[in-house]
This record gives structure tokens, sequence and C-alpha cells, in this order.
């Protein structure tokens, strides 16, 4: 019948010289025009803007928290028609989560138009953005000492790792002797190192202080979501008589990957709708 209709409007395209409609939908929602010679058989909606109502559902929009997803979802999907999906990319740092309402069901005669979603990608909260922004990044003495003294409440207290006060009490000593030379640096039995510092104009003159090779720090991974910990090395670097400093957190992807399956555990509790791991591909 396309096939039909196509042929008819080519040959009315060859002789007519202005556009005319050749056939409308019941309604008049959906014409079909033939042009002059050169030009294409193309198909009018115009009619759909005047309607009292669209036909159905199209929309995109994105979420700004995980509430207003599953409210989102709840609202204008159903159990039977709307499915999530998730794309997690813990080494990358990327979440991000699709819910289709109107998506294709399982029988063959289900078929959907897919063209009513919602997104929602989880706001890191400031604390890791501080962190991660920061992480293996290189620190001049007195750029390092700031930088502890600002971010000092995340320092988590846990045995065998310095206190905030003691990582500060650090800080400071290495903020005070930034001026002075790196002379020598010896490990410690309980893992932490101790350095000496010289004037430059008086060599026989020492400044000893202690360093902390790890410690822990605590801090919500999403926007007003739950806390975690997460280890960090301390490294140094010694280059013409200064130090560098840098951390490096340990596994950040993990605690990234445990905040994830939290929300994804929220979502499907509460919106009971299919949930899948991928891409659901535009069409």
């Amino acid at each position: 019948m396309d096939q039909e209709l196509s042929n008819i409007a080519e040959t009315l395209a060859k002789e007519m010289k202005a556009p005319i409609e050749i056939i409308s939908e019941a309604g008049g929602n959906m014409k079909r025009v033939a042009l002059p010679p050169g030009w294409t058989l193309v198909e009018k909606d115009d009619d759909a803007k005047l309607l009292a109502a669209p036909r159905r559902k199209i929309a995109k929009v994105r979420l700004h928290d995980a509430e207003s997803f599953i409210d989102y979802t709840k609202r204008h999907g159903s159990l039977n028609d709307s499915t999530i999906w998730c794309i997690a990319d813990y080494k990358a740092g990327k979440v991000g989560f699709t819910a289709i309402l109107n998506d294709h069901g399982e029988e063959e005669s289900q078929a959907a138009f897919r063209d009513h979603r919602a997104t929602f990608s989880p706001e890191f909260s400031e604390e890791w953005n501080r962190w991660i922004g920061k992480n293996k990044q290189p620190f001049n003495q007195a750029a390092f000492a700031e930088y502890i003294e600002e971010n000092i409440k995340d320092i988590a207290s846990v045995e065998g790792s310095p206190t905030g006060s003691q990582m500060l009490e650090m800080a400071l000593a290495f903020e005070a002797n930034q001026d002075m030379k790196f002379k020598s640096a010896i490990r410690l039995q309980n893992g932490g190192v101790q350095m000496a510092f010289t004037q430059d104009d008086d060599a026989g003159t020492l400044a000893k202080m202690s360093a902390f090779d790890r410690f822990t720090v605590g801090f919500p991974v999403f926007w007003n979501g739950d806390a975690y910990r997460i280890n960090a090395r301390l490294r140094y670097r010694v280059r013409e008589g200064k130090l560098t400093f840098w951390f490096e957190l340990i596994r950040q992807d993990l605690i990234l990957e445990a905040a994830t399956q939290t929300l994804i555990g929220l979502i499907r509790d509460k919106t009971g709708n299919p949930f899948f791991f991928g891409e659901p591909f535009q069409q």
C-alpha cells in the first residue's frame, strides 16, 4: 500500500506545478503532500499542536536528585511499560540513570516508541570534588599546609591513622620550615617519617619534624548522601633541597561503587521497575 501511494505521488509530482495534498489520515492529524518535479514526498503533522492535548506523552527531562527521579518515574510510568537503566564507570567517576517510561513490553505485539525519558546523574559532594580534584597533585610545603587546614574536618580519627589535629600540627610544621633546606628523612617503626631541615646559611642548625605516610579521610560521595572512609598515602619528593608533597587516595572507585549501590537499591526498591545495567541508545 505504501509503495502504491509513493508511485501515485511521484506521478502526480511530475505533472503538478505546485504542492497539493493527496491523502490525509482520519481526523486530519497526518497529511501527505505531493511536490513538484525534483522535490520529495514529505509528511506534515501540523495539526498536532492545534489539538486540545497531545496524542501521547513525549518528553526528555533531567532530574537533579534521586527522589525526584523516583517520583517522576512512578508518576508517568508503569510497572509493565517502563524500564530503568544504569551506566556506572567507577574508574572514570561516572554514574547515571535513565528511565524509559514507554519502553517495549515483553511480547512481540507490545512495541512502543521509547521516547518518553527521564535521566538522573547524582551530583558529587563538595568534599568529594575537593579530594578527588587534588588527588596525586603536587603541593609545596605552604600549599599543603593550607590544604590540610582548610579540609581538616574530613580527616577521620581511625586507630592507626593520625587525627585531624595531628595532621594539622604536621602541616603547620611543614609551613614553618618552608624556607629551610631539606637534609634527610628517616623512616620510623610506626610507619611515619622523621625529616630534618637546615638553614641555608647555617648547616649546623637542624629542625626536625615527623610526617605520616598514611591517613584516613571520610566524607559523602554524593550531595546529601552517606559518608564513606577512604585511606590515602602521603608522598613526597626532594628537588634541590625543596620538598614537594602529594597524596594518593587508595581505590576511590570502590567507595564510589559502594555509594552507587546504595542509590541503586533505593531506586529499585521504590520504583519496582525492571532494572538494567547498560545504555538504552536513542532510536
